[in-house]
């Protein structure tokens, strides 16, 4: 990791703001690249992973991600397997980061992702009752199936997340 790129690392996981913005001013960071993870600790094959999705996981602020978005850091980063930010954010319960999806035009209830896993499929295995009622209160079709044909309510089912089933359950009574 360039030395740049350390220091702006640095500067968001202990969220100083005037510090983000000197780096970003300078403007001499790839915003958009990946960061690789682990290289520090000599692995052979360490992890590769979007600034994007490193920041949403490293809880940063969300005053401190919008610095790096107006600075030219896209929100729609995708992985080969088509999981996003609002992917990441749904994993590590940044409801936050899922608003400001919203607000930049990403579907709230479209999966990218190849097996059509929809963001209220992940809020029901990770067993996020705000989530999915955040996600249900702006049009995620609880019926949905992704490629498997599994919808939200079997994905809580075979993960054994009961909450999530008796609700999904009773709204399908509804």
């Amino acid at each position: 990791m360039n030395p740049r790129m350390r220091e702006l690392i640095e500067a968001l996981e202990m969220d100083t703001l005037p510090k983000i913005r000197e780096i970003l001013a300078e403007g001499d960071i790839d915003l958009d690249s990946d960061l690789l993870i682990g290289e520090e600790y000599d692995m052979d094959e360490p992890d590769e992973i979007p600034l994007l999705f490193y920041v949403i996981m490293k809880n940063v602020s969300l005053e401190a991600i919008k610095l790096l978005i107006d600075a030219g850091m896209s929100l729609q980063r995708y992985t080969r397997e088509g999981v996003g930010a609002l992917d990441i954010a749904i994993k590590f319960r940044r409801m936050d980061i899922v608003e400001l999806c919203a607000e930049n035009g990403i579907s709230l209830t479209q999966s990218r992702r190849k097996s059509g896993m929809t963001p209220l499929m992940l809020a029901a295995s990770f067993n996020d009752m705000e989530m999915i009622r955040f996600l249900i209160e702006r049009g995620a079709d609880p019926e949905a199936v992704d490629k498997y044909g599994m919808n939200a309510l079997e994905y809580a089912r075979k993960l054994g997340q009961e909450r999530v089933r008796e609700y999904l359950e009773e709204l399908k009574r509804c």
